[in-house]
């Protein structure tokens, strides 16, 4: 039986159930293929009905998190596809978006070379055309599979200190916030879909002309100047989840 905490007794139950599930399972002592509890013992240990525990073993099917099947019960799924949680409170990199799901992005196939600033991004930077900046280009793995390409621009002043360990290891967000010195307190992001051109088929492993998601991205400094502009393509089986205005637990949390 679980005890309420004074902030779980404002929390919905339905919502309790879901974060203690996902919790347990990113923890480890659920597994893939593991049976969870029944809903009649969900429902005994929250002190609620068989209707709640179904709204929140719904919501967490529909994550990709657990399969329910007639007949047999309710088990840990094997995803074969990551989900990204973005919270619009939070400025948080997919990385870190990605560890909260219990993952680790690695990182291949870098390129980072001084280039001639594209016109596009020139106008973003407010730069001239000729001007020269760094062009990053490297492969984002989540279980050595591929999951993600990045192409970021970035200014002389912060491209010039970015080291091979940087690229190698971190997320831009992580290396740029150690460069400036601060947490980048502001991620600026457009998504949008596209077909896969060949050569980042390619790259992704998928089919040319694959449905691809693409997060067009600006990350501004504290007194709010651009240290980077880019693109992140993803392959469609990537999925979103946005939570706009306070959740739940923020609104508990006041």
């Amino acid at each position: 039986m679980q005890t309420l905490s004074a902030t779980d007794q404002f929390t919905p139950i339905y919502y309790r159930i879901q974060e203690s599930i996902r919790r347990r399972i990113v923890d480890g002592e659920f597994r893939v293929g593991d049976r969870l509890p029944s809903e009649t013992e969900l429902a005994r240990d929250f002190r609620t009905t068989r209707v709640t525990v179904r709204h929140a073993l719904s919501r967490l099917a529909y994550d990709g998190l657990i399969l329910r099947q007639a007949g047999r019960g309710t088990f840990v799924a094997d995803r074969s596809s990551i989900v990204s949680r973005i919270d619009t409170l939070q400025c948080h990199s997919f990385e870190q978006q990605v560890a909260l799901r219990g993952k680790v992005v690695a990182y291949g196939a870098v390129s980072y070379k001084l280039v001639e600033v594209p016109s596009d991004v020139a106008l973003r930077l407010s730069v001239p055309e000729a001007s020269k900046l760094y062009r990053l280009d490297r492969q984002r793995r989540i279980d050595d599979h591929i999951v993600g390409v990045e192409i970021r621009f970035i200014p002389l002043a912060y491209g010039e200190q970015v080291t091979q360990r940087m690229l190698e290891r971190e997320s831009a967000h992580d290396f740029l916030s150690e460069i400036t010195g601060d947490p980048l307190p502001v991620i600026e992001v457009t998504m949008t879909a596209i077909n896969a051109p060949k050569w980042l088929a390619g790259r992704l492993q998928v089919k040319p002309g694959s449905a691809l998601m693409v997060r067009d991205n600006v990350f501004r400094d504290a007194q709010g100047r651009i240290v980077q502009c880019g693109k992140s393509y993803f392959p469609g089986d990537l999925q979103m989840e946005y939570i706009l205005g306070k959740s739940p637990a923020n609104i508990a949390g006041d």
